[in-house]
């Protein structure tokens, strides 16, 4: 299998690039003032439009889609709801144009945190997948406080999306936040090592080929490194632990795996690629 990274174009060294995992929660989906009838594929209904839709930071709900005073008095109208539901303490609205905020006063040291996945990253079918991830959170202790869907949207979504907020106990690092996230390789030849990530108490919710997974835990990152002589990974392997520990992030593990078919890349032949996890 031809295995086309371009990190393979790069020096030994140079040649590693960080994976990303897939950050759904990034962008979410807000509660519905009316959510649509008959919509059973999600608990609390579908927004009535996008203009509702919220993100989510430390401590607050926000909009970037409130233009005036009376687009932002029908989202807090949305959101205060939801926030006094998790048992939060709402504060004053704050709102200029372009950007409006809903604070709020952690209670217990718990904070609202949001995910978002539409179908083209779902192993099930919308309303399966959403049961199993709420299912998952509650199993974690994680609350859920909502579940809503998103319209379609031909530009920004064009396909049913699953949308939980749920509560988790407040970080000073959101990355080290016990939370619902979503993990992905793009490379097909290239197997994600969930053994080793468990050992390390990384919660597997559902996997989606050997390559891609929904996770409860703090936010891992993976770095690759690729070799043509084994004898050169030892050294691979102890520059990537020095750089993390320099970056004060956390090493999982290092997992080598032999490629069933070598990698060539301007004219070299690269038959072994090294995994580097580590807590960001």
């Amino acid at each position: 299998m031809k295995l086309l990274l371009a990190l393979l174009l790069l020096p030994a060294f140079a040649g590693a690039a960080e994976l990303e995992s897939l950050r759904a929660s990034d962008v979410a989906a807000s509660a519905p003032q009316a959510p649509a009838a008959g919509d059973a594929r999600y608990a609390d209904g579908t927004l009535s439009g996008l203009r509702l839709m919220a993100l989510t930071g430390p401590k607050l709900l926000y909009t970037q889609m409130a233009g005036t005073p009376e687009q932002f008095a029908e989202f807090t109208a949305a959101w205060t709801p939801v926030i006094t539901k998790a048992g939060l303490k709402p504060l004053p609205p704050e709102f200029s144009p372009g950007f409006g905020a809903l604070k709020y006063e952690p209670t217990g040291g718990l904070a609202i945190r949001s995910f978002l996945c539409d179908t083209a990253h779902m192993p099930l079918p919308p309303a399966q997948m959403e049961k199993k991830l709420s299912a998952a959170l509650r199993a974690a202790g994680l609350r859920v406080v909502g579940s809503f869907g998103v319209p379609t949207d031909d530009n920004i979504f064009p396909k049913p999306t699953v949308n939980l907020y749920y509560l988790t106990a407040l970080g000073e690092n959101q990355d080290r936040e016990k939370q619902l996230r979503y993990m992905s390789v793009r490379h097909s030849a290239v197997r994600l090592d969930f053994a080793l990530l468990e050992g390390a108490g990384i919660k597997f919710v559902a996997r989606y080929g050997e390559n891609a997974a929904f996770y409860i835990g703090p936010r891992v990152g993976v770095t690759l490194a690729v070799a043509k002589d084994p004898a050169i990974i030892p050294g691979q392997e102890a520059y990537y632990r020095d750089l993390i520990k320099k970056r004060g992030e956390t090493l999982i593990g290092v997992k080598t795996d032999r490629l069933d078919q070598p990698v060539t890349s301007g004219g070299e032949q690269y038959s072994y690629l090294t995994k580097i996890y580590y807590l960001k």
